[in-house]
């Protein structure tokens, strides 16, 4: 049993993951912002 080797797959795999939320969040409040800013005449809230 390589316990480094698990833990360095582990690590591998946590970033991966919190990378792809990372992207995703920045993506969504991206187009939020843009989304609000186009309709912000015509929604009220």
């Amino acid at each position: 049993m390589n316990s480094s080797d698990t833990g360095a797959g582990d690590l591998y795999e946590m970033m991966t993951y919190l990378i792809l939320v990372i992207i995703s969040m920045i993506v969504m409040v991206a187009w939020l912002k843009r989304k609000a800013k186009r309709k912000r005449r015509n929604d009220g809230g």
